[in-house]
Formats: C-alpha cells, sequence, structure tokens
C-alpha cells in the first residue's frame, strides 16, 4: 500500500536530498538508491529498502523536497515515518497519510509506530 509524508501546508521547509540519502545509507546498509535526473519526474530519489523476510519498502523522495511516497506493508511505512520524524526539525510539521487521504495521523516527536498502526487499523475496523 502506498503511503505519504508531507507537511500539513505550504512551508518553506525542504529535505536536503544528499544529507536524506546518506541517513538512508547509514540506517539500511542494504538500500539501493538512485538519483532521478529527469525533471519531470515527480520524484529526485527512490530507493529498495530490504526489510523482514523477503518484505520490501519502496521509498521516494519528491521533487519539491517536501515529502517522502511509501509503498510496503503499513508496520514497515510506520518505522519509517518514526525514523524520518526523528530527523526533520521539531518545528516543522508532518502528517502521515494512505494516497487516498482517507486516513492520516500527525507526526510528532513522540508519535509511535504503534500509534500510526491503530490508526488506520481502527478506521479499517469501522468501515466493516
Amino acid at each position: 500500500m502506498e503511503y505519504l509524508i508531507t507537511p500539513p501546508a505550504e512551508t518553506d521547509w525542504q529535505i536536503n536530498q544528499s544529507d536524506f540519502a546518506d541517513c538512508l545509507m547509514k540506517k539500511w546498509s542494504h538500500i539501493q538508491l538512485k538519483q532521478i535526473t529527469n525533471s519531470d519526474d515527480y520524484y529526485c530519489l527512490e530507493g529498495s529498502i530490504s526489510v523482514a523476510g523477503d518484505g520490501l519498502l519502496e521509498v521516494a523522495l519528491h521533487r519539491d523536497r517536501q515529502g517522502v511516497s511509501l509503498d510496503g506493508y503499513l508496520e514497515d511505512c510506520a518505522f519509517f515515518a518514526v525514523w524520518l520524524r526523528s530527523l526533520v526539525p521539531q518545528n516543522q510539521e508532518l502528517v502521515f497519510y494512505d494516497q487516498g487521504y482517507n486516513v492520516h495521523i500527525e507526526l510528532k516527536q513522540n508519535t509511535t509506530e504503534s500509534e500510526i498502526i491503530n490508526s488506520f487499523i481502527g478506521t479499517a475496523q469501522l468501515l466493516l
């Protein structure tokens, strides 16, 4: 499933692409990163992270460097979101949400993986 992490409102803040790539490589030594040079592409950096078992987490930095798209299991995306939140200045608001913006959660410095997962699972149970 695809999830996104972006600021909830317009901002001048941006993720430094090279610092982000360095942090990714330090956290996940087996990550495969690819810089996207086509200026028409929505992303400027893409990566594939091997996760538990045969899982894969796809990560893409938006060209405006204000957001990250994730494609993978919710648990892996929640772990990534908490990690990314720890790198971003505390005063910069971030939101984690699904592609359709059906469910979203504000990412605060103390947001946990469980809180992210539960916000999506709780909503799914209500829809049944």
